[in-house]
């Protein structure tokens, strides 16, 4: 991870050697809300080069430093200050938490010492111990061990958060020299016995399936995968963060699970006899792991917090183990693999869908508007509600690791800090696929369209409402409550933002909207009028 091992020059302060060691590992940007507390960071920041993105809302700094990290496979960098700027900062922990996103949280805490005052004074260690793989201070003793320290932690399989404090005094202070032991990775794994036994069980399988999840990232066995799935004849069922993995058009691409309890990928689960969970993480799903049959466990990071039964369990490199696997003769059954695929993709959207008000369009024509007219690797970061999951259900994701969502945790108002992360990254067109209510949230974020003028286009689903919950509401036949609300004019707002600004009730005028900002090449917002009467979670 270092490009280097140069210790800290003496009299070096904890935030310059703090500093120097984000550059030193390869981060460039780190985004943020700071305050007083944080001058001392943010100025040696400044002067080692790294550029610091101010964001409108501490979650959306941990949002943007979670798709940098996925994105780019170094470190995200996220900084808050004290009190209420890491307080508001906790729901991005949590979603990098159960997302698993390997982000270095960094906040301001109350001097060393202090007592007897509780002014903007929080137990953080207490706060973010159960959401972080680590919380603790930083100090003037082994500061650059303590970085590097918390970004390999980070990374380390099952990657998550790490929380480092340092108070505005402890800051300003020179460094110690660091004579603690130096960090010793741990061996190479070997797979063992259980690699004979999921060889074993993948011979004698007639219809194996493969289910695929967020832990193919960082590795990105993309090829090796896609190898083991055509020699095996084996369906491929991803979760939402693994979408396009392997192209959902290719022939073994066989829908996505996670999302509600009846997803129809769970017909193909059903008719296995054996799944290969490749980087599997229950987290994403909705319905609780209850499949019947053997199951191979392969993933870099062991099969514990839950554990799911499985026959042999493959804890190490997942290229490796699925070239392993790719070596074993297995004689599928006749009409399974892409034979099967074919038959359960064909009966997907076989009943027709109901029609729109006057004025309004179905949300399905809005994706099918919005695939045809963007590249085929095109980056998508959708935000939660009912467009959630029918993005996540039936967008066609044609490249790997270009489909993001708070899944985990399923946090509304990711999606636009998302986008603009990746625009920031990728250097091309990203979409920010969002609702009314998610928008609402993170507003603000849209100052950051302006002052850079990243390429991200923002397509809102107008209901008018929390959808997903009016639509719990009906199902259970209770009465719509608490669930609708008043939008303003978004045309006028994101064209006081410096947008082109679109307002689109039709597929035509929907593709039509999104040429045109593709053309323009800068941020621009398309505001579709849907009726919510074509979701798949519409009673």
């Amino acid at each position: 991870m270092t490009r280097g091992a140069a210790e800290p020059s003496p009299g070096a302060t904890v935030a310059e050697v703090l500093a120097r060691t984000l550059a030193e590992v390869g981060v460039t940007t780190v985004f943020g809300l700071p305050g007083g507390e944080n001058t001392a960071v943010l100025d040696a920041l400044r002067r080692v080069g790294l550029e610091f993105v101010l964001v409108r809302n501490e979650g959306s700094a941990v949002f943007m430093a979670d798709v940098t990290a996925r994105l780019t496979g170094a470190p995200g960098v996220c900084l808050t200050t004290l009190g209420p700027g890491i307080a508001n900062a906790f729901c991005g922990v949590a979603h990098a938490h159960l997302d698993r996103a390997p982000v270095l949280i960094l906040s301001a805490e109350s001097p060393p010492g202090l007592v007897g005052h509780t002014h903007q004074v929080l137990d953080l260690e207490a706060i973010f111990r159960p959401v972080t793989k680590r919380t603790s201070s930083l100090s003037r003793a082994g500061t650059r061990r303590a970085v590097l320290e918390a970004l390999r932690l980070a990374h380390r399989p099952r990657p998550g958060p790490v929380h480092l404090r340092v108070s505005s005094e402890v800051a300003a202070l020179s460094t110690l020299p660091d004579d603690s032991p130096p960090v010793r990775e741990s061996a190479g794994v070997s797979f063992g016995g259980d690699l004979v036994a999921a060889a074993t069980s993948l011979a004698r399988s007639r219809r194996p399936l493969l289910v695929v999840g967020l832990g193919l990232e960082p590795e990105r066995p993309y090829g090796a995968l896609r190898a083991l799935a055509e020699a095996t004849g084996a369906p491929v069922v991803s979760t939402p963060k693994a979408k396009g993995s392997l192209p959902d058009d290719h022939p073994l691409a066989a829908g996505v699970l996670g999302l509600t309890w009846t997803d129809p990928a769970y017909q193909l689960l059903d008719e296995s006899d054996l799944i290969i969970a490749v980087g599997l993480d229950v987290v994403e799903l909705v319905r609780p792991w209850d499949q019947p049959q053997p199951l191979i466990w392969l993933a870099t990071w062991p099969n514990e917090d839950p554990r799911i039964a499985a026959e042999a369990e493959l804890a190490g490199p997942v290229s490796l183990a699925l070239e392993r696997l790719r070596q074993v003769a297995v004689d599928p059954a006749p009409g399974w693999g892409a034979a099967r695929v074919a038959v359960f993709r064909s009966g997907l959207g076989a009943e027709p869908l109901p029609e729109p008000a006057v004025g309004r369009m179905r949300p399905q024509e809005v994706l099918r508007a919005l695939r045809q007219e963007l590249p085929r690797d095109a980056f998508v970061a959708t935000d939660v509600g009912s467009h959630k999951i029918l993005a996540s259900l039936s967008w066609p994701a044609l490249a790997p690791n270009r489909f993001h969502l708070s899944n985990g945790l399923s946090a509304m108002g990711f999606a636009l800090p998302a986008a603009i992360a990746a625009a920031r990254v990728l250097g091309r067109p990203t979409l920010c696929l969002t609702g009314d209510g998610g928008l609402a949230m993170m507003l603000g974020e849209a100052s950051l369209l302006m002052e850079s003028r990243p390429p991200v286009l923002i397509v809102m689903m107008n209901d008018g409402a929390l959808d997903l919950i009016r639509s719990s509401q009906r199902r259970a036949g209770r009465p719509v409550f608490g669930t609708e609300f008043a939008n303003p004019s978004y045309l006028e707002v994101m064209r006081g933002y410096g947008l082109e600004a679109y307002q689109v009730e039709s597929e035509e005028a929907c593709a039509a909207a999104v040429r045109a900002a593709l053309v323009a090449g800068g941020p621009a917002f398309v505001e579709a009028m849907v009726d919510p009467v074509s979701y798949p979670t519409t009673p």
